[in-house]
């Protein structure tokens, strides 16, 4: 047991330097990383001035009678470097001062490798100093300049060297080499963190436009950004609800967003993308290829896409409270290391925004409930009573009134009583508090054209395609609305007697159409744009048309296909 004790603290005791250098370690990047880069020159600076100071008295160079030449210019050097540090530099980096101070620095240096055996001077080694700091200072461009600096350093010292007989051709060309290769190496570096904090700025710039009903155009803008900075690669983006067997596909390709919407439990279960995450903790598939052409071959939608060229494929998982997803990333054109983790990032965003989406639809739809329950009670309270009360009176005028007035009071007291019963109908379907659903379009249309034909006395046609569309309540009501403006535009200003509604889906539109019989517009140039309608349509996030017929007056409407939910 002792023996045990013994072995356990012989391992701690062992541990210990370990933990301590690790904790050394790290606040030591944390210093350099937190460092003002001026700041890291100028200490560099007298750091190697203080050590060129100690390693020319220790250890005093050729030829010793310039030797105090040498220790006047290390100490004037020494002096210069400690006065940058008390009163450090405060300038933009394009001032032409802080290319001085490498002028001063490049120049001290040379005058000393000139005073000390020239080319084998042991100073040569403090030069690329001036070539890290021009580095770390302007990245790329100071690389090159530093590079340049050094060579024409080189060049001035060795002159000297060359013309007393015993020339050191071999040294002149491996440090010129040295210089050239160090500053392409640095240079790369100084591009890299050039670029990196270039994407960094790019990820910062996420578009925070306010989530408009046409979400299609708003996940249009936030892919398009996503596209940009990861180089205009393509994105295949799949997510799903965390509870329902239900769920989007987006493909963005060539400037474009195609996204089809999914409620099918078996294509869910076949690509679990949960699962997917625990097959790879790395975030890229370990089947990159064989899960994408899997992916889209389940879908006819994305055929075109299946054909097209695939070299590489980076992806990641995202999770939010509603949605999980995945993020494929087709031909990036950026390294594989940066490349998955902008992937990475991209995906937790895109989860994030998604996550947004649905709750400021949440609040949306709710603040459209709470104003319609609130319409439904002034209505019950106002409209719909005083209608009653007007109907009452008609009914009391028409037995009094002779044959043909009672005949024309009754047909007035049937339009107020059939306005009665729609009111009635949106009062009781808006006070029953339902959770929204999906209603059959042709089938509460053409119950409502024949509503309108009667109050308007005007034929009103509508047709659906596909048979089988259907949209949320909220939405089938705001189609209601503009056909009820339309046959009101139709019959009060064109005279209209016939009405052709036409409704029809697209991939992510629909498009509504009217066209009438009547007057028409003068000209389609002067042709007016019925201002109700337009606020409609424009509130609706939608475009609106006007054109003439022969005879008539045609209006096109396009609405997001998404409206209202992803």
């Amino acid at each position: 047991m002792a023996s045990l004790d013994c072995g356990r603290e012989a391992a701690i005791a062992r541990t210990q330097p370990n933990n301590i250098l690790k904790r050394f370690a790290r606040s030591a990047g944390d210093w350099l990383l937190g460092a003002e880069p001026e700041r890291l020159i100028s200490i560099g600076r007298l750091v190697t001035a203080a050590f060129a100071i100690l390693a020319i008295y220790l250890d005093p160079t050729h030829p010793v009678s310039l030797l105090y030449e040498s220790r006047a210019i290390l100490s004037l050097y020494v002096l210069f470097s400690v006065l940058l540090v008390i009163y450090p530099l405060r300038k933009p980096l394009d001032s032409p001062v802080h290319f001085l101070v490498h002028v001063i620095d490049a120049v001290s240096l040379a005058w000393l490798t000139l005073l000390t055996d020239e080319l084998t001077s042991p100073f040569f080694a403090v030069l690329p100093f001036v070539l890290l700091a021009m580095t770390m200072r302007w990245g790329l461009k100071g690389a090159a300049l530093g590079a340049l600096t050094l060579l024409v350093v080189q060049l001035i010292v060795a002159l000297p060297d060359f013309s007393d007989g015993e020339s050191e051709l071999n040294v002149f060309i491996m440090r010129s080499t040295y210089f050239v290769f160090a500053a392409v190496i640095l240079g790369y570096f100084g591009a890299y963190r050039d670029r990196s904090r270039q994407r960094l700025a790019e990820l910062a710039e996420w578009p925070f436009d306010a989530v408009a009903n046409d979400v299609v155009s708003w996940l249009a803008l936030l892919f398009r950004h996503a596209s940009r900075v990861l180089g205009g690669s393509r994105l295949f983006v799949l997510w799903r609800d965390q509870e329902d067997d239900a769920g989007c596909i987006a493909y963005w390709a060539d400037d474009r967003l195609k996204l089809v919407e999914l409620q099918d439990a078996d294509f869910w279960r076949r690509h679990d993308l949960q699962q997917a995450r625990r097959e790879d903790g790395a975030g890229v598939p370990s089947r990159n290829e064989m899960d994408f052409f899997h992916l889209i071959a389940d879908l006819p939608e994305f055929a075109e896409a299946a054909r097209e060229s695939v070299q590489r494929i980076s992806a990641a998982y995202f999770s939010s409270v509603r949605y999980r997803g995945r993020v494929f990333v087709i031909n990036s054109p950026r390294r594989p290391d940066e490349g998955s983790a902008l992937t990475e990032i991209i995906a937790t965003r895109l989860g994030s925004e998604l996550e947004r989406l649905a709750l400021t639809q949440q609040m949306t739809e709710a603040a459209r409930s709470e104003e319609r329950m609130r319409m439904a009670c002034d209505l019950h309270d106002s409209v719909l009573q005083n209608l009653t009360a007007a109907r009452l009176k008609l009914k009391l005028f028409g037995e009094a009134a002779e044959s043909d007035s009672k005949l024309q009071l009754a047909e007035v007291g049937k339009l107020i009583l059939e306005q009665q019963q729609r009111i009635r109908q949106f009062v009781e379907e808006n006070r029953a508090a339902e959770i929204p659903g999906t209603s059959s379009l042709e089938q509460i249309l053409s119950c409502f054209a024949g509503l309108l034909t009667g109050q308007w006395n005007c034929q009103i046609e509508v047709s659906v395609s596909p048979p089988g569309l259907t949209a949320p309540k909220w939405m089938a009501d705001e189609i209601k609305n503009l056909i009820s403006e339309a046959a009101s535009n139709a019959v009060r200003h064109g005279h209209a007697t016939r009405l052709r509604v036409s409704i029809s889906q697209t991939d992510d539109c629909l498009g509504l159409e009217f066209i009438d019989n009547g007057t028409g517009a003068p000209s389609k140039t002067n042709s007016p744009r019925p201002s109700s309608l337009s606020a409609r349509v424009n509130k609706l996030g939608g475009n609106l048309t006007v054109y003439q017929t022969a005879p008539g007056f045609g209006v096109h409407i396009v609405l997001p296909r998404m409206l209202g939910a992803i």
